[in-house]
């Protein structure tokens, strides 16, 4: 059939991370995404086929940290925002220095990293292409995180692909809108967890925040570069703490300023900059451990600058660790949670510290997956970037049909 529409998850089905999946709509192949999963090392999708089109939704690594590798080996054109491309070169760069230190092997370079800068193809919100001869292409935000969009493929199917998507406005972005569609191919992060409403989530936040600093004691935040690190500087702006920030988290801040249409308010980001202390040095670095918060990287705590402040208040009762977002098994920041231990480059060490989570989340939750999926009035729904897509499944077959397909396996619509 020439309509005939197949997927294919590479990775990213029943997992978060390693996000790749091929569609087929008659002679054409469109490749979505073509992440990783980070460890040390990171796993990776399977190759894919050749395609006619790669887009990419948005800068995380585990949806942009192969696309070096897929533009030496196919010479691949990337659509996505520019924003996106240049957050994804900063991570790439940042990907081969950590496996560098770490001493493992990554499957592409620096050279690969520059190739992979002039195949980016820059898209907007609300604009429209051409794909084929058939088929247009309308890309739409997605409200997860700065430049992330939502693929819509309009022709005698109409499809859209989410990527990660919110649909509740945060400090820093809007929140998605649904689009009506016959095929809908949805992530599933949160499938059967809900979030906290944010108004009372940041309001808790500060009050930990003032809870520590009365006791006399540092906290730390270890957040995530590209997005929580700027959303937490929003929620503090007018806190009136001594607030420092350290990490690539500065130069992602800096990167977001100079595209503010993709942004719910540049003015606000900007004052919340300025309201910051910026850690420049090591002589930074001490200052800062005489603050009363500290907003660093890496969010999961596996590197950068959150290990040497650890390093410094691990044995302080007064200080606190306030964990922000969700903490993948395996990870640094997991075996803090789980055991309140940390890995000190090799060496798990106790840390006194106090260790709160606050779920700062930019994914949609439980309720509003199906409410989004409910409004864009689909035939079928592919679930996937979860762990666990089941909680979805019955209420999401009340009003279409609900496919949940391994990576590797091909499935006809």
């Amino acid at each position: 059939m020439d309509n005939e529409l197949t997927c294919q998850f590479l990775g990213g089905g029943s997992e978060v991370g390693n996000a790749a999946m091929v569609l087929g709509l008659g002679d054409l192949r469109v490749l979505f995404e073509y992440g990783l999963a980070p460890g040390k090392p990171p796993s990776y999708p399977l190759p894919p086929p050749p395609v006619d089109l790669t887009v990419l939704t948005h800068g995380h690594l585990d949806h942009c940290g192969m696309i070096p590798w897929l533009c030496a080996r196919d010479g691949q054109t990337i659509l996505s925002t520019d924003l996106t491309a240049k957050i994804s070169t900063i991570l790439h760069k940042d990907s081969v220095n950590i496996a560098k230190m770490e001493g493992y092997a990554l499957p592409f370079d620096n050279t690969d990293i520059k190739e992979s800068q002039h195949r980016f193809l820059p898209v907007s919100s609300k604009q429209k292409r051409n794909v084929g001869d058939e088929y247009q292409l309308r890309f739409h935000s997605a409200g997860h995180i700065p430049g992330s969009l939502m693929f819509e493929l309009i022709g005698s199917r109409r499809i859209v692909y989410t990527g990660d998507m919110n649909t509740h406005d945060t400090r820093l972005v809007k929140g998605a809108l649904p689009i009506q569609c016959d095929t809908l191919f949805m992530e599933g992060t949160y499938a059967g967890r809900e979030h906290p409403k944010r108004s009372d989530l940041e309001k808790r936040f500060l009050e930990k925040i003032d809870e520590v600093v009365g006791r006399g004691g540092v906290v730390v935040i270890p957040s995530f570069a590209v997005a929580r690190s700027q959303e937490i500087l929003l929620v503090l702006r007018n806190a009136g703490y001594n607030v420092w920030y350290d990490g690539m988290g500065k130069k992602i801040a800096k990167l977001f300023l100079k595209y503010p249409q993709e942004l719910r308010t540049a003015e606000e980001l900007k004052k919340a900059l300025s309201n910051t202390n910026f850690v420049h040095s090591d002589h930074g670095r001490k200052l800062a451990l005489k603050a009363e918060v500290i907003v660093t990287s890496s969010g999961m705590m596996d590197g950068g600058p959150v290990l040497w402040y650890m390093k410094h208040l691990k044995d302080d009762k007064k200080s606190a660790v306030l964990l922000t977002g969700y903490q993948v098994p395996g990870t640094n920041s997991r075996l803090l949670m789980d055991e309140h231990k940390l890995d000190f480059f090799g060496v798990a060490e106790p840390i006194a510290c106090d260790v709160d989570y606050f779920d700062f989340s930019a994914h949609a939750g439980h309720t509003d997956l199906i409410a989004f999926a409910k409004a864009c009035k689909p035939e079928n729904i592919v679930l996937f970037h979860s762990e666990n897509r089941t909680p979805l499944v019955e209420p999401m077959s009340e009003f279409a049909k609900v496919f949940t397909p391994a990576n590797g396996e091909t499935i006809v619509l």
